[in-house]
């Protein structure tokens, strides 16, 4: 839904406060595995119940999640002792791998873990390799599935670049190994239509292969990241945007638009709303939600669902470092997350999508668009900045009454308030007065509008005597006009139905405007 508004001469409006603490993410249930927990992965048995795979320091535990409230170890196979330990499932089989090494050659490589005869018991081995690779295996940093294929990320073998390993596991006990993609270390991959997004940390990039032959990925584009560290990626529903994470302290999350491999370009960035020096660790997709364990033990829930207006809706503090991984993905649609406490978490989440707030401020003389212009929705912390286009994105978790100011030296600034509403885009245009044109007087009118939300009228306080009004409806189109006077102005609106409206007085010298309500 989008609601379209112009904004010139602002009056001075209402404050909201922001709640800093847990929102959106409440707690279903923890287990206290006492290790530092890393990856972590879900698995739906054919008998209807339902296991979290997670990577603890000590080897993989196995977690029955099946009622969400009441969580259980089953069992811990064993493993080499390291806090990296990641996995993902595909069909009835997990897959780890670990940074970790045994010297005594017995728990090194990945780990393939049949879960069929869980809760009993879940048969394993580690795979080091076949054919080209063969016993060359022993340690990698991440590991990917897709189709039929496992994507080996950060292994040890130097002469393939310490790259990715591909991996065909129709036969999911006895892989075969296919190919590599050997140009750079990856850290991290993701996979999605014969694309293969790979994250060179190092190199503080991703990369784009096409994988339509397994043996032989073909490079398509890189693209440097903010933060010049990329952790990690994971594109959005319709494949369009790329979501990455750097990981470094103080750089945000970012979203690049890849619809075109050859002018990939960067939308947007992130920072945490509690905790922003402390970056987002792992990003995950659902519905074009963006999940995002962090460090600073925290998990987050970004709408992405505008990639170039990226806004917070849920967080919960989860620990004192690191929540390290969180899957979305179960049956019961619970988030299971992990953190380096060693708390296993299950969160229920609430996925509401974000108030949107977005516009251009230009010059009221010349017209001309405004760069750098400071956007603030205030009493939330949130501060935007106009583009050199003078394009601004902002926006907040919560519905509500908001008071937005635009700041820029040599510019009055300028006030007003906005009824925000969630899966609303507001778009507005701001004209900003240049300090010394002799017309600033036009910003010292003040005006309050209630009640607000109203039903049959309206009353109005000003330091108008008397005044022209205009009511203009959510598409800018005008549905009342007259003039006021007297200390207490009162515009009847009963024949008006319910919805947003702007109201706009002005004695010829001076103007306010303020967004209001109708709710009947």
């Amino acid at each position: 839904m989008k609601r379209i508004l112009l904004i010139a001469f602002l009056g001075i409006s209402f404050l909201t406060s922001n709640a800093q603490g847990p929102k959106n993410l409440s707690i279903l249930d923890t287990l206290n595995i006492g290790q530092s927990l890393a990856g972590v992965w879900h698995y739906r048995h054919a008998s209807g119940s339902e296991y979290a795979i997670v990577g603890a320091s000590e080897g993989i535990c196995i977690v029955d999640i099946t009622t969400p409230t009441a969580v259980s170890l089953v069992m811990q196979l064993p493993g080499v002792s390291s806090i990296w330990h990641e996995v993902k499932v595909l069909g009835d089989y997990a897959y780890a791998v670990s940074e970790g090494f045994d010297t005594n050659n017995v728990l090194n490589g990945m780990e393939i873990i049949d879960l069929r005869y869980l809760p009993d018991s879940a048969p394993n081995k580690f795979y080091t390799g076949d054919g080209l690779i063969a016993n060359q295996l022993s340690t990698a940093h991440t590991v990917t599935v897709a189709g039929s294929s496992v994507f080996v990320n950060g292994h040890n073998i130097n002469s393939l670049g310490r790259g990715v390993l591909i991996l065909d596991v129709t036969d999911p006990w006895n892989p075969v190994y296919v190919g590599s993609e050997n140009n750079n270390y990856c850290h991290d991959s993701y996979v999605r239509d014969n694309f293969l997004y790979t994250s060179d940390i190092y190199n503080g990039q991703f990369s784009i292969y096409d994988i339509s032959n397994l043996s032989s990925p073909v490079l398509q584009a890189t693209q440097l990241t903010p933060g010049l560290f990329n952790h990690n990626t994971w594109l959005s529903d319709d494949g369009r945007t790329l979501f990455a994470a750097d990981e470094k302290a103080n750089e945000p999350l970012a979203s690049f638009d890849i619809s075109d491999f050859g002018n990939i370009s960067l939308l947007d960035t992130f920072y945490n709303g509690n905790f922003t020096s402390n970056e987002v660790h792992n990003v995950r997709v659902i519905n074009d939600y963006v999940i995002c364990p962090s460090y600073g033990s925290q998990l987050t829930i970004v709408d992405g669902a505008r990639p170039r207006n990226m806004i917070e809706v849920a967080n919960y503090p989860t620990g004192g470092y690191l929540c390290w991984d969180a899957d979305p993905y179960t049956t019961s649609g619970v988030i299971i997350a992990t953190d380096m406490t060693g708390i296993f978490y299950v969160f229920e989440p609430v996925y509401q999508r974000a108030c949107y707030l977005e516009g251009i401020v230009t010059d009221s003389v010349t017209g001309t668009t405004l760069n750098g212009v400071e956007v603030a929705i205030l009493g939330t912390g949130i501060i935007a900045q106009t583009n050199p286009l003078g394009e601004f994105y902002t926006g907040y978790a919560d519905a509500g009454t908001y008071s937005i100011t635009f700041t820029k030296a040599g510019y009055i600034s300028q006030n007003s308030s906005f009824i925000f509403q969630n899966g609303v885009v507001d778009t507005i245009r701001v004209k900003l007065v240049p300090i010394g044109t002799g017309i600033s007087d036009l910003t010292i009118a003040e005006m309050m509008v209630y009640p607000n939300p109203a039903s049959d009228k309206l009353f109005i306080t000003t330091t108008f005597e008397e005044c022209d009004f205009r009511v203009f409806d959510a598409l800018s189109k005008q549905v009342l006009n007259g003039q006021l006077s007297g200390s207490e102005k009162i515009i009847e609106t009963k024949n008006l139905p319910s919805g947003t409206y702007t109201v706009e007085l002005s004695n010829g010298l001076q103007k306010a405007v303020q967004q209001i309500l109708i709710n009947k």
